[in-house]
């Protein structure tokens, strides 16, 4: 049996809504979505349950947003996918490829084409 691909969804608080939606279509492609709000309960260890999570992952996707530009969390995340070697594939909202200085040098996707990021993911997996 093949083990279905799994995507670390990297998001700030504020853009929350957009995020789960985000995961809902990406469930709905067959794709298992590691996300905060479903991943973490009351009283754990954050930033363990984080790693853990991006060494489940084969992908870590970020909502990069005005909000997110700005997210210690975010930041922290992209270092752990950094660290771990994971692929990183950047979502643009409103905002320009070379926002977040470490997220630079990947191919990004605008929000818009989502449905294009969505077909070459299916590939992936």
């Amino acid at each position: 049996m093949k083990k279905r691909y799994v995507v670390f969804l990297s998001y700030s608080s504020r853009d929350g809504w957009l995020a789960s939606i985000i995961a809902q279509k990406l469930r709905a492609a067959g794709i298992n979505v590691w996300i905060d709000e479903m991943s973490l309960s009351g009283g754990d260890q954050i930033i363990p349950t984080i790693v853990e999570g991006m060494k489940r992952a084969n992908e870590a996707v970020v909502l990069v947003s005005n909000e997110s530009i700005r997210s210690q969390w975010v930041s922290a995340e992209i270092g752990i996918a950094i660290a771990l070697r994971k692929r990183i594939t950047p979502l643009l909202n409103n905002i320009d490829h070379d926002a977040m200085a470490p997220l630079k040098s990947v191919k990004s996707y605008e929000l818009n084409k989502f449905d294009l990021f969505l077909k070459e993911l299916k590939k992936r997996k």
